[in-house]
């Protein structure tokens, strides 16, 4: 080979080292988070057949003490959009309404865990006494 070959290969190499060695790191690619379904209702009869859907609604609730609590065992039996659309209520009242659940509808939920249900519904959605 000659000398000027090896030269050219030489400055080639080094200079896709180089190129190689300067590349700005890529950063891992962020996928941007999916707006949320928009819900979909429909009714629909055909004849005597009525035919209702209610599309997915999931509201969004801040983190607190409670919140996981409040988040299971409350929507074993009814949608988490039902508590948002209650009114702000004094202590004494979520206390009736998770006391309610338990007593009347038999929630299997225990009394330490309807404390952290209702303090965190005081915390998100109460009025003052």
């Amino acid at each position: 080979m000659s000398p000027n070959i090896k030269h050219v290969l030489l400055i080639l190499i080094a200079g896709a080292l180089f190129a190689v060695a300067c590349k700005k790191k890529a950063e891992p690619a962020q996928t941007p988070e999916a707006p949320e379904p928009a819900a979909v209702h429909s009714f629909s009869v055909n004849g005597s057949v009525r035919e209702m859907n209610i599309g997915l609604e999931n509201p969004k609730f801040p983190e607190g003490e409670g919140r996981s609590e409040f988040m299971s065992y409350c929507a074993m039996c009814h949608s988490l959009k039902y508590i948002t659309m209650q009114p702000s209520f004094p202590r004494k009242v979520w206390e009736a309404e998770v006391t309610k659940m338990v007593v009347k509808y038999k929630a299997p939920i225990d009394s330490v865990t309807c404390k952290k249900i209702t303090d965190y519904l005081v915390a998100i959605k109460s009025v003052k006494e």
